[in-house]
């Protein structure tokens, strides 16, 4: 109790930082991330199935385009 008397001020008390601004910040990053996170596994999602997909495209473009009007044309 010396320091009291001695300066007058007694015990320093620790001061509750502002965390509104921390929060804010750490909000940001967490979206952020979530979007990442999102649009890496829409890519992955994609570029797994991507050639299964062109396969069965070609395969419908080449019976559209092909097969279908060759039967149109045999019938008529």
């Amino acid at each position: 109790m010396a320091e009291e008397e001695e300066y007058g001020q007694g015990v320093p008390k620790v001061i509750n930082p502002l965390m509104g601004p921390i929060e804010s910040v750490v909000e940001k990053i967490r979206y952020r991330g979530q979007l990442i996170a999102r649009n890496q596994k829409l890519d992955s999602g994609a570029s797994a199935t991507g050639a299964i997909g062109f396969a069965i495209g070609f395969i419908i473009t080449i019976i559209l385009t092909l097969v279908i009007p060759f039967l149109v044309w045999q019938v008529v």
